[in-house]
C-alpha cells in the first residue's frame, strides 16, 4: 500500500511520525536502519509518499502504527519549484550511472584470523588471506592476485581460524608480511585509481585495523570503497544484509557453496556486481524477499 500525505509531527524517539487527513490522524513506524538514512529529511509539513504492508500494524507505546517499509519521495511543496530531498528513482538512477561509468575496479575480499575459543584479552583480528580481481573499463579481468598474510601480533592462528578457513598454520607460514602486502596494494592503487568494491564493511575495517596493527600511513585517502551490499539494500530496500553467496543465487540460479577463501569470494563479489549492473540497465530482473 502506498501512502501519501503531509507530515503532521514527528517523534525521533520513538521513531514514529503522524499523517493527518481531514480529522484523522495516523501513525507511521521507521525501522532503525531506514530512520537513520531518512532523519534528515523528515520534519513536518513535508510532504511524503512512502509503502507499508497491510500486515504490518502494532501497538507501540500504546500508539497503533504501520511499519514503513521504504520511502518514494520526499519534498517540499511550493507555489513556483517544488524541493525534492528524496526521490528512490532518481537514487537509482544515479546508481545506475555510478557503476556504468566507473573504469577501473577492484573486487576485494580478505580473510581475518578469529578468536581462539578460550578467551584472550589481548588478541587482535588481523588480515591472514587476501584476494582480488582488477577489471577495466569494459569489466575484463586485468589481474588477478591472492596471497596468505602472516600475522604481526598472533603468528599462531587459532584452531577457530584453521577449521573455518580450512588452512594450516604451514599455510599462513609461507605467506607474505602485512608490509609487502601494503606494498603491493598501494601500488596497484597508484597506477589504476580503481573502485574498490567489497561485501559488507568488514573488509575495509579490516583493512583499516591492518594499518593500525603494522604502523602503516592509511591509504583511506588514495581509496574508494563501494560497499556493493549496501547498495543492493538501498535498491531493493532490503531491510537485513543477504549473504554473498545467497545473492549470487538469485542472479545465476546456481547454487555454490561459500568455501571462505578470499579470491573466490572476490570472483562472487564480481559476478554479482555484472548481474547487478544488467538489473540497472533492464537487462535483468531479480526478486528478493525481505
Amino acid at each position: 500500500m502506498v501512502i501519501t500525505g503531509r507530515i503532521y509531527a514527528i517523534n525521533p524517539e520513538d521513531r514514529v511520525f503522524a499523517i493527518k487527513h481531514k480529522r484523522a490522524i495516523t501513525y507511521y513506524y521507521i525501522q532503525r536502519s531506514l530512520f537513520n538514512d531518512m532523519e534528515k529529511y523528515l520534519t513536518p509539513n513535508r510532504f511524503v509518499q512512502f509503502k507499508v504492508y497491510d500486515d504490518s500494524s502494532r501497538v507501540r507505546n500504546g500508539v497503533k502504527v504501520k511499519t514503513v517499509d521504504h520511502f518514494l519521495r520526499i519534498m517540499s511543496i511550493r507555489k513556483r519549484d517544488n524541493i525534492v530531498y528524496y526521490d528512490t528513482r532518481k537514487h537509482k538512477h544515479e546508481t545506475r550511472d555510478l557503476l556504468n561509468k566507473l573504469e577501473y575496479k577492484c573486487f576485494l575480499d580478505l580473510e581475518m584470523s578469529m578468536h581462539p575459543y578460550y578467551v584472550d584479552k589481548t588478541f587482535v583480528q588481523e588480515v591472514i588471506q587476501v584476494g582480488y580481481l582488477l577489471v577495466d573499463e569494459n569489466d575484463n579481468v586485468v589481474k588477478t592476485y591472492e596471497t596468505m598474510v602472516k600475522p604481526t601480533r598472533h603468528k599462531k592462528i587459532s584452531k577457530r581460524t584453521k577449521k573455518f578457513l580450512n588452512i594450516t598454520q604451514e599455510d599462513v607460514n609461507k605467506g607474505i608480511s602485512f608490509h609487502e602486502f601494503y606494498q603491493t596494494f598501494e601500488t596497484m592503487l597508484d597506477e589504476y585509481n580503481p573502485a574498490i568494491f567489497i561485501w559488507g564493511k568488514n573488509d575495509y575495517l579490516a583493512l583499516r585495523d591492518g594499518y593500525r596493527v603494522n604502523d602503516l600511513p592509511s591509504l583511506k585517502p588514495v581509496t574508494r570503497y563501494i560497499n556493493l551490499l549496501q547498495l543492493h539494500k538501498n535498491f531493493f530496500h532490503l531491510q537485513n544484509d543477504i549473504g554473498l553467496f545467497n545473492c549470487l543465487k538469485l542472479y545465476q540460479n546456481v547454487k555454490r557453496q561459500q568455501v571462505h577463501d578470499a579470491l573466490e569470494d572476490a570472483k562472487a563479489t564480481f559476478d554479482i556486481y555484472k548481474g547487478f549492473k544488467r538489473v540497472l540497465n533492464g537487462k535483468q530482473r531479480i526478486q528478493f524477499k525481505n
